[in-house]
């Protein structure tokens, strides 16, 4: 499965191409993501992000436009580019589930500041979260319900790769909990498709 995503995730496909891969991709992402998420509550999940996830969005937007304009492909990979990882980083996309509207007024603004409160714990030593896009968090932001955030930290690749023990830490108000990968999930994250992978990422 993954030399096939490997070799489908090397191009950029415009939507009158991809229209004819789509049930496939959907089908190797489906499974090649299963193990990137994370559930730390019944409100708050994470995927953790790489080439082949940040690429599926990529070409799930420019599919939904709908034209096979090469600008807004372009636009598309301009904006996502960043969600990729580098060497020694990790990226991720935190998901608060929020349910209706009443929920979005009253509970959302609560999570405030929760991107500040998430940490990557190796064999007990804690990494801070950042946001990718820091222009979200601006002083007349509104609360979100996605934030995209990564670990950076030199040496961090090896870190993982010799780790016995991972977790996704969360100390907000809203939500304290330590989360223990399980060795599928630290596989996956050994297993991360880099930016230096892909050609038309670097």
């Amino acid at each position: 499965m993954a030399s096939d995503l490997l070799k489908i995730i090397s191009h950029i496909y415009p939507p009158s191409q991809y229209s004819g891969i789509r049930e496939r991709v959907y089908e190797l992402v489906s499974n090649y993501k299963a193990n990137r998420y994370v559930k730390v509550d019944d409100r708050l999940t994470i995927l953790f992000e790489d080439s082949v996830t940040v690429w599926f969005q990529i070409e799930e937007t420019v599919f939904l436009e709908g034209v096979d304009d090469e600008k807004i492909l372009n636009e598309a990979v301009r904006t996502y580019l960043p969600m990729i990882p580098s060497d020694n980083e990790v990226s991720m996309t935190l998901f608060v589930y929020i349910y209706n509207d009443n929920e979005l007024r009253n509970l959302l603004p609560l999570y405030r500041g929760i991107e500040k409160s998430v940490f990557l714990e190796i064999d007990g030593q804690r990494i801070n979260a950042i946001p990718i896009y820091p222009e979200d968090y601006g002083p007349n932001a509104q609360p979100r319900s996605i934030h995209y955030l990564k670990f950076r930290e030199d040496g961090l690749d090896r870190k993982i790769n010799n780790a016995n023990e991972v977790r996704l830490v969360v100390t907000h108000n809203m939500v304290n909990k330590s989360v223990k990968l399980t060795i599928k999930q630290i596989n996956a994250l050994r297993n991360s498709i880099k930016r230096s992978q892909i050609s038309w990422a670097i």
